[in-house]
């Protein structure tokens, strides 16, 4: 009997909160009657069930009517949890609950969690699909570039997190991202026919990225300009060791 009243007292927080988000009750005011730990548990159940529009709610609630408290804290994590598994673009207010958290939980065995999550944010924000992969390669390098300081503090700072994995995607994504910004600065030369300049980008791109994934379309380019620009010796050089690198490849996959 006494399982069943547990189970019961579980159930009711979370069937109310429903009810208000629902617009069977009369307002949200409504939710203020629910105890602050009963509003982060049905939040908390809401963001396990993908809900996170009616757990932000609650968070805020939480972070209003009791700041300074531990829940108050771990609801400005979750608050910004919410935003990035909603993927609602709100990287801003995300970022600014994940840095008020660290403030308050400086020595929380979760900050290593938290860094990864602005390593991952940033880069998201920063990379634009809507508008194609060019257009985020093409702006400013600068915000790759943080991302890179920002990961490689994280591994000063925990070597052995086990989050230093998930923010290594990010890390690797900003190196491409900035072999890209090279590349396509480089192309830009070569269609304007100024093959000397060209010629330093993707040298520069070979030297500063040597594990680049678009290496074939650097040496391709570099090739077309060496021969433009009447350098026909490395022009052949550089087809050789293009040769080289194909044959490699052909090799490592049987």
């Amino acid at each position: 009997m006494k399982d069943i009243c547990k189970i019961v007292n579980g159930i009711i927080p979370i069937i109310a909160v429903v009810l208000i988000f629902s617009g069977c009750s009369g307002s949200n005011t409504d939710i203020e009657l629910m105890t602050m730990e009963e509003k982060y548990d049905t939040a908390i159940q809401f963001m396990d069930k993908g809900i996170y529009a009616n757990a932000t709610p609650l968070f805020q609630s939480i972070i209003e009517q009791n700041p300074g408290t531990r829940y108050a804290a771990y609801s400005y994590l979750k608050l910004a949890d919410a935003h990035m598994l909603a993927d609602d673009g709100k990287f801003d207010e995300a970022e600014t609950n994940y840095r008020i958290f660290l403030n308050f939980k400086s020595y929380s065995h979760l900050v290593p969690y938290v860094l990864g999550k602005l390593i991952e944010l940033n880069y998201k924000r920063n990379t634009s699909f809507f508008f194609g992969r060019e257009y985020a390669f093409s702006r400013d390098p600068e915000h790759f570039k943080k991302i890179i300081s920002e990961y490689q503090r994280f591994f000063f700072l925990y070597p052995d997190s086990l989050y230093l994995k998930d923010a290594e995607q990010y890390l690797n994504g900003s190196i491409e991202a900035l072999a890209e910004h090279e590349l396509i600065i480089g192309n830009w030369y070569m269609d304007r026919a100024l093959y000397e300049q060209a010629i330093f980008r993707y040298r520069y791109i070979m030297r500063e990225y040597p594990n680049f994934n678009g290496w074939q379309r650097v040496i391709e380019k570099l090739i077309v300009a060496y021969k433009n620009n009447q350098q026909h010796d490395l022009a052949e050089e550089f087809q050789r060791v293009y040769d080289e690198k194909k044959v490699e490849m052909k090799i490592g996959l049987n």
